[in-house]
């Protein structure tokens, strides 16, 4: 054995303390996850799950169903907000009501489909994004989350072949710059969320429009259960640490659904309902180790509850 190659007992203390040592930060590290959950992720629901009560009766509710945010359109059984006739009172009304329940606005919803055929559809949906974006300060939130859209017609609703092509992925990126430009000077964030059925729909076309538009005005909106195809779900603990290793630096917001497979279906119930690792979830948001909303969606009022008490649970049992 050569000079350089030989190992002495201090070499053999040295590396084994500065093991011993990188074990225990570790280990502190993750003891921790629970703490951090609970300070950092903030729950929050899609409020038209509220929208059959009056204003100040559904903030009530909100909050008392342990709701700290929401996401929402501004309507409500005795206040209505049209994008067309903007009624910034009634904004105001909602926003006083918010507040008053402690509940912030953790985003905006602007889904629209940036590669649909019908182009006065899509310009639409263009032009109610801009609106948000620009008028963000009002609304409360800067966040404006869309997904990209995709190619399929209704009859065929699983992922088209055209979608995933490189034609879809440079009409979303000539979609996104306008929506990125107007964002960048407003101050506000276009969040994409992924879906396997969309243009950008997988871990591989999230990253790389990330790489390719490195704005601090494109961000994404992170919902586990649009990433599983059927075949994906075997494979739910690597694709989820896939996710966040890959895409955490760009993760702003998070949904909680589920989703589970009927056959060669896929059916998305109430978080709690279906195959997605929440221990292993909550574990990764945790460790984004910076405030973060978990909005609820797809469940009824009569599921909140059950929901609510799933994820505090799964949240209790972090390390």
């Amino acid at each position: 054995m050569n000079r350089t190659s030989r190992i002495t007992r201090r070499h053999c203390l040295k590396i084994a303390g500065t093991a011993a040592i990188g074990a225990w930060t570790l280990s502190a590290e993750a003891k921790h996850l629970a703490t951090k959950a609970k300070k950092n992720v903030r729950l929050g629901i899609f409020a038209q799950v509220y929208r059959q009560f009056p204003l100040e009766e559904a903030a009530g509710r909100i909050k008392a169903d342990g709701f700290r945010s929401v996401i929402t359109n501004f309507n409500f059984a005795d206040v209505r907000f049209d994008l067309a006739k903007p009624d910034w009172d009634a904004v105001k009304k909602v926003r006083a009501a918010l507040d008053r329940q402690g509940l912030a606005v953790a985003g905006l919803y602007g889904y629209y489909n940036m590669v649909a055929s019908d182009l006065e559809m899509r310009r639409k949906g263009r032009e109610r994004m801009e609106f948000l974006l620009a008028n963000w300060k009002q609304f409360g939130s800067p966040h404006v989350t869309t997904e990209t859209g995709t190619y399929a017609t209704k009859t065929d609703q699983g992922g088209s072949t055209k979608s995933a092509g490189e034609e879809g992925y440079q009409e979303v990126k000539r979609e996104l710059a306008g929506l990125v430009k107007l964002a960048e000077k407003s101050g506000a964030v276009v969040n994409i969320e992924v879906s396997w059925t969309n243009v950008i729909g997988t871990i591989d076309r999230a990253e790389r429009l990330s790489r390719e538009m490195p704005s601090p005005a494109l961000k994404l909106t992170l919902d586990p259960a649009n990433f599983f195809r059927p075949q994906d779900l075997p494979r739910m603990k690597p694709m989820l640490e896939e996710m966040f290793r890959r895409l955490g630096p760009q993760i702003v917001l998070a949904h909680a659904k589920d989703v589970r497979a009927t056959g060669d279906k896929l059916e998305y119930p109430p978080a709690g309902q279906g195959m997605i690792d929440y221990l292993t979830f909550l574990s990764l948001l945790a460790q984004l180790d910076r405030p973060i909303d978990l909005v609820l969606e797809y469940l009824k009022l009569e599921e909140v509850s059950r929901t609510v008490g799933f994820l505090r649970g799964v949240m209790d049992k972090l390390p």
